[in-house]
């Protein structure tokens, strides 16, 4: 049987986008080129409607009624408050995760997921891991300092500590609620890192639950060959158009040169090994998006950097970014596709529902594993490189420890492992513990038999012919399903539960789906579960929409025209209403006839009046059926009238990234486009709660400019956010969009507590500047003042 080598993970959120891109040639392999800028993907094509911003909305409003009305089946207490932590969506469906805080106190395992359909309308799923009300005492009896000691001991090399943060430790797993101090601990054991998470019992000082957020994989060291690669000038390996890629050494600084030509194509060159690990990794970020309608690795448009170089016959994820090393005869870098998938697929599974992390025990660490030999699968078929065609084995071309494939996804007895689940699994060693999951998603995508060169998969349960649904549908379902977590630790019968669930969520027209992911539980022994979801189709009739031309532009005071077309999709015809929304002000939209049978088409005119003003807009069609609802939309683009006076503006920068309780500007410019030039008044909307924004000056004649100032205080969020800047003439309006980035990083370099400090860091401490000497964690009462062997005034 082959070892099992460890691969791990780390998460960290994007950095700030630039404004200028660079595509490049880069060679990473001595392999034949493959033109893979222009490959076709031969996969099925997506099937879902990506939810529209009133879809969004909608799905916001919906959920927190849906809250409300299930507080006993949430156990909610009377000091529970529910906040928003993040919306994502998988396919058409939507999946708004929920954070729980008990008198103000976080409540680790009391996270809530809601998920809706894409238009925001039905609640499909309402789900948390904690299942009884809380009533403690918040005050502990146990001190930080002691907390973080005893988390220390888990840890053989600590590196650094954080500050002890009290929490609410309420999984239903481990008994009843308790106030424990939760605490992080980097450094490593004797073999490989660790980013150990513990929940201290805050009252007796015992240790409640951990999880190590480094996970370990295998993957092969294949080569990419010539490839494009998104770099930023002039020439650094970051990702401007991908929030928070990059690639680099072990020192965390991506690779710079002055020529946007990258690698020589050799195995063990470095520089090439990015070129693989980089490539790979914006390949899985456009098959997340692609494919399955999310958005970055994180579901929240977040990235995580690539370091290469590693001196272990190894590479892993630690929560913060990917690491790779080299296979065992230190001939190439283990930076394949494979490889990468895996790791980066780590990060999605950390980040996915609300429950976070990565999990402890070895079968949800199993769970992970497949996870990530998942991903690599998706990666490899959606990349769809001549040099390393889809296949489902792991390992298969690096030849990592010198026995070929690590793993087998359609037979893992093939090399020793599970092929289907038992009561042994839970104390599985992890890597093997992948086998029956890993062996559901074979089943589940291709089927016992599927032919074509691909190879057979034996069940060990049920009927012994099964019929795949395609690689695409399979990793669509299990994305969805991962957004159902709501606690830290994942099962069988848990993820069994979940894909059952997302099946219906993404197909909610068909049955088809959802007796494939159930017959390839089955097929694995993963027996039913109290509770889980049923599939019958309700409503077989269903109907499209769509409008054409996409777009229609009409002066202010005329009128154009579209056409509505529908079409039965399923069942039988029903009839149809019309109605629109999102016109501008002065302008009607009717439909002739305003109802139609599924298959007919209705003419749209659109009236504006000389006061709608100029501007491009989005109109919404929706079509009420007598069984369900579609809309589309349309853009409606309104100009002048000629000779009357107009104007233009513009924002640059058009984005920035700036920490809380920092500040930045841009320029605002106006120029006239018809007539003669009139007076602007500029303001600004969509800026969240602690954003102030101002210009100087506050209004402009047509063609000048005026300075935006945007400052956020130390309350905002960490988030993206899109703040209209609009001018008001006295004969238009118009608007332009300024994105803004908030990290949560908090960017100064004022002295904290429990705090890693390395030699040469400066900080400041009551108004005066000290520099470090010796790295170390800070502790309570060794401010620099205090402590002169470790800080020294400047």
């Amino acid at each position: 049987m082959n070892p099992k080598v460890k691969l791990g993970a780390v998460a960290m959120l994007a950095a700030a986008a630039m404004t200028t891109t660079s595509i490049v040639s880069a060679t990473s392999a001595t392999a034949a080129p493959a033109n893979t800028a222009a490959r076709t993907i031969t996969a099925e094509a997506p099937g879902f409607t990506k939810p529209t911003p009133q879809g969004q909305k909608n799905a916001i409003a919906l959920a927190g009624k849906a809250i409300a009305a299930q507080e006993k089946s949430l156990a909610k207490s009377e000091d529970d408050v529910f906040t928003l932590e993040k919306a994502t969506s998988v396919g058409g469906a939507q999946y708004l995760a929920y954070n729980r805080t008990y008198k103000g106190l976080p409540v680790y395992g009391g996270g809530v997921v809601v998920a809706t359909d894409g238009a925001g309308l039905t609640v499909s799923t309402l789900e948390t891991a904690q299942k009884t009300e809380l009533n403690l005492d918040v005050k502990p009896s146990l001190s930080a300092r002691k907390a973080a000691n005893k988390a220390r001991t888990l840890v053989a090399k600590v590196e650094s500590v954080t500050t002890p943060k009290l929490v609410v430790h309420a999984l239903a797993e481990t008994g009843a609620p308790r106030l424990a101090w939760e605490v992080v601990v980097s450094g490593s054991s004797k073999t490989a890192p660790s980013v150990q998470h513990v929940y201290v019992d805050a009252l007796n000082g015992s240790i409640l639950s951990n999880w190590d957020a480094v996970k370990m994989g295998t993957g092969n060291g294949f080569y990419n060959g010539q490839v494009t690669i998104a770099t930023t000038p002039s020439y650094t390996m970051r990702d401007n158009t991908r929030s928070g890629l990059a690639c680099g050494g072990q020192g965390g600084t991506p690779y710079t040169k002055s020529t946007d030509s990258w690698g020589n194509g050799q195995g063990t060159n470095l520089e090439t090994a990015c070129v693989d690990a980089y490539w790979a990794a914006q390949k899985e970020w456009d098959m997340l998006k692609d494919w399955f309608n999310y958005n970055g690795f994180n579901g929240r448009g977040g990235g995580f950097p690539a370091r290469v170089g590693l001196n272990q016959v190894n590479a892993f994820w630690n929560g913060s970014y990917t690491n790779f090393g080299h296979n065992q005869a230190n001939t190439q870098q283990a930076t394949p596709m494979d490889v990468v998938g895996h790791e980066y697929g780590h990060a999605i599974y950390q980040f996915a529902g609300s429950g976070g992390g990565g999990g402890g025990g070895n079968e949800d660490g199993g769970l992970n594993e497949s996870t990530g030999d998942i991903f690599g699968a998706l990666l490899e078929h959606y990349a769809n490189n001549p040099n390393d065609p889809g296949d489902y084995t792991v390992g298969e071309e690096v030849n990592l420890v010198g026995q070929g494939p690590i793993r087998y996804m359609y037979k893992p007895s093939t090399n020793g492992d599970p092929d289907c689940y038992s009561s042994r699994i839970p104390n599985t060693e992890v890597h093997a513990a992948a086998g029956p999951q890993n062996h559901w998603f074979y089943l589940l995508a291709e089927g016992t038999n599927p032919g074509g060169g691909k190879p057979a998969s034996p069940v060990c349960a049920g009927p012994s012919s099964l019929t795949g649904i395609g690689i695409q549908k399979a990793g669509q379902i299990y994305l969805a399903s991962l957004q159902l977590r709501t606690t830290s630790s994942l099962t069988h019968a848990r993820a069994r539960s979940a894909t059952l669930a997302a099946a219906k969520q993404q197909f909610p027209n068909s049955c088809t789906e959802f007796n494939a992911v159930k017959a390839a539980w089955t097929a694995v022994s993963v027996p039913a579960v109290s509770g889980e979801a049923t599939c019958t189709i309700q409503n077989p009739n269903d109907f499209s929409i769509a409008v054409n031309p996409a777009t229609v532009s009409v002066q202010a005071g005329a009128s154009g025209s579209a056409t509505v077309n529908t079409a039965v999709t399923a069942g039988s015809a029903q009839n149809v209403a019309l109605t629109a929304t999102g016109a501008p002000a002065g302008t009607t939209v009717s439909f002739s006839p305003a109802s139609v049978t599924a298959g007919q088409s209705s003419s749209v005119s659109i009236a504006t009046s000389a006061s709608t003003p100029t501007g491009n807009y989005t109109i919404t069609v929706n079509g009420a059926g007598s069984s369900v609802s579609h809309s589309t939309t349309f853009k409606l683009s309104v100009t002048g009238q000629p000779g009357q006076d107009d104007f233009s503006v513009s924002v640059n920068p058009a984005s920035a990234t700036v920490n809380a309780g920092g500040s930045t500007s841009a320029t605002l410019s106006t120029a006239v486009t018809s007539g003669n030039a009139q007076n602007v008044a500029l303001s600004a909307s969509g800026a969240p709660s602690g954003v102030t924004v101002s210009f100087s000056p506050a209004s402009v004649t047509a063609g000048g400019s005026s300075t935006v100032n945007i400052s956020a205080s130390s309350s905002v969020p960490a988030g993206n956010y899109t703040i209209t800047l609009t001018g008001t003439g006295a004969s238009a309006a118009h608007g332009t969009s300024f994105a803004l980035t908030v990290s949560s990083d908090p960017g100064g370099t004022t002295w904290q507590e429990w705090k890693q400090y390395n030699a040469g860091d400066v900080v400041t401490y009551n108004g005066a500047s000290y520099r470090c000497l010796q790295s170390h964690t800070s502790l309570p009462g060794w401010e620099p003042p205090n402590v002169p062997a470790l800080w020294q005034a400047i």
